[in-house]
C-alpha cells in the first residue's frame, strides 16, 4: 500500500515509534525513586540498575545496523513495540534478581523502537524538520506522561503501576506504526549493504564521534543538575518547575528545528546551539541562588537539545546511503552509562556542595570542552548533501 509521501502526519507517527526510546531515560529518575520506597533498594543497588538498562539499551543500538535494512519496517516495528510493552509488564511482576533482567529487557526494547525510527526519519527530504518534529513529539508526549505518571500509576501502584503506564504508553505510542513505510525506496541505500565506507562517509563517522562525546558531558550535566541544585536548598516546588520547564523547552527546541529546517544552513545552527549551551553553563557557574540557576538550566537545555537536532541531521547529510544514523541512539547509550559515571567523579574531585557552585567548575568545563568541538568541525567541513527525496511504501 501506498503511503503519502513526506506529510507532517506520517513524521508524526514515524515520531511516535521512536520516541519510545526516550521512555528508558526520561523516566528513570521516577522509576528508581520508586524502586526504592516499594522494594527497599539500597543507592548502590539503585546505580546498579540503572546501569542494567543502560546496557540494554546500548546493546540493542548496536545491533540496528544488523538488521533495520533488511526487514518490514512496518512489521518489525509492531513486533517491537509488542514486545516493548510486554518487557514492561514482565517487569511489573519481578524482583530482587529478577528484576536486573526486566530492565535490561525494557532498555533493549525500547532501543530498538529509537533505532529503527531514527533510520526511516533519516530518508526524509528535510532531516532538520523530521528531526525536529521527533524531538518535539518525544519530549512533549513524555512531559504529558511525566506528569500522570506519579500522580496516577505510582500513586495507585507503586512500582508495579509504573511499568504499566509504561506498558500503556508504549501501546499509544505504537500507534504509530499505522503509517510506518514497509522499507526504503532511495537508490542510494539500497545500494549500499552494511555500514558506508570510511572513503564514502567519513565525516559522517567522525560527526558520529563528535556527537557521542558531546552527549557524554551533557547528559552527566542532566543527570547532576538536581544534585548541584541543592547548593540553593530549593523546595519540592521549585525542582517541579525546573525539571518541568526543562522537558517542554526541549520539545521547544525540536519545534523550532522543524519549523526553520535547512533554510538556516548547514553550519550556522550548530554555533548557535553550542553558544546557547555555553551562556547556560556560565550562567550555572555563576548562579547564587535557584531562581538564577533554573534559567541558567533552561537556557542550557534548549540550547543541549538544538545541538542534538542538528548533530543527527549533519550525521544524514555527510552519509550518503543515510546509514550510520542508525548508531544515533548507540551515542546515548554510551553516554547514558558513562556520562553520569565521568560526571559524578568530576563533583566528587571537586565538592559538589561548595558554596557559590564552585564544586562543579571541574563538569562545566567539561561540558563547554566537549561542546565546541561540533561547530570548530563543522567549521572545515564541506557542506553536505541532501537533494530532495520522495519517500513510499
Amino acid at each position: 500500500m501506498s503511503i503519502v509521501k513526506n506529510t507532517l502526519a506520517t513524521i508524526i507517527a514515524i515520531s511516535m515509534v521512536s520516541a519510545i526510546g526516550g521512555l528508558v531515560f526520561n523516566t528513570m529518575p521516577l522509576l528508581l525513586n520508586t524502586v526504592s520506597q516499594t522494594l527497599n533498594f539500597t543507592p548502590e543497588q539503585l546505580g546498579a540498575l540503572s546501569l542494567t538498562a543502560g546496557i540494554g539499551y546500548l546493546v540493542g543500538t548496536l545491533t540496528g545496523p544488523l538488521w533495520v535494512d533488511r526487514v518490514n519496517w512496518r512489521v518489525a516495528s509492531l513486533v517491537i513495540i509488542t514486545c516493548a510493552a510486554g518487557s514492561f509488564l514482565l517487569a511489573s511482576k519481578l524482583s530482587g534478581i529478577g528484576l536486573f533482567v526486566g530492565f535490561a529487557a525494557f532498555g533493549f526494547f525500547c532501543s530498538l523502537a529509537a533505532a529503527l525510527g531514527i533510520r526511516v526519519l533519516g530518508d526524509m527530504p528535510d532531516p532538520e524538520r523530521a528531526y525536529g518534529t521527533r524531538l518535539s513529539v518525544e519530549l512533549v508526549s513524555i512531559a504529558f506522561f511525566l506528569i500522570l505518571l506519579p500522580i496516577f500509576f505510582i500513586a495507585k501502584g507503586g512500582f508495579s503501576g509504573a511499568m504499566i503506564g509504561l506498558a500503556l504508553m508504549t501501546v499509544f505510542l505504537g500507534l504509530g506504526t499505522l503509517f510506518m513505510p514497509a522499507r526504503s525506496v532511495l537508490p542510494s541505500t539500497l545500494k549500499v549493504k552494511g555500514f558506508p565506507s570510511w572513503g564514502s562517509a567519513s565525516r559522517s563517522w567522525i560527526m558520529l564521534f563528535v556527537f557521542t562525546i558531546y552527549l557524554l558531558a551533557n547528559v552527566g550535566l542532566f543527570f547532576f543538575l538536581a544534585v548541584i541544585a541543592q547548593n540553593f536548598n530549593p523546595s519540592a516546588e521549585q525542582f517541579g518547575v525546573m525539571f518541568g520547564v526543562l522537558k517542554w523547552l526541549g520539545g521547544a527546541a525540536g519545534a523550532v528545528g522543524a519549523i526553520i529546517g535547512a533554510r538556516a544552513g548547514i553550519k550556522r545552527p550548530h554555533f548557535v546551539a553550542s553558544a546557547l549551551v555555553l551562556i547556560g553553563v556560565l550562567g550555572l557557574f555563576l548562579a547564587h541562588d535557584i531562581a538564577t540557576f533554573m534559567i541558567a538550566s533552561w537556557v542550557w537545555e534548549f540550547g543541549f537539545t538544538l545541538g542534538c537536532l542538528y548533530l543527527t541531521t549533519a550525521i544524514v547529510r555527510f552519509d550518503p546511503a543515510n546509514k550510520l544514523v542508525v548508531l544515533v541512539p548507540m551515542a546515548f547509550g554510551i553516554a547514558m552509562i558513562f556520562g553520569g559515571k565521568i560526571a559524578g567523579q568530576l563533583l566528587a574531585n571537586g565538592g559538589a556542595n561548595d558554596s557559590a557552585n564552585n564544586g562543579a567548575a571541574a563538569l562545566y568545563i567539561f561540558v563547554v570542552l566537549c561542546s565546541v568541538l561540533p561547530p570548530v568541525f563543522i567549521l572545515f567541513t564541506a557542506q553536505g548533501r541532501k537533494p530532495a527525496q520522495d519517500m513510499t511504501a
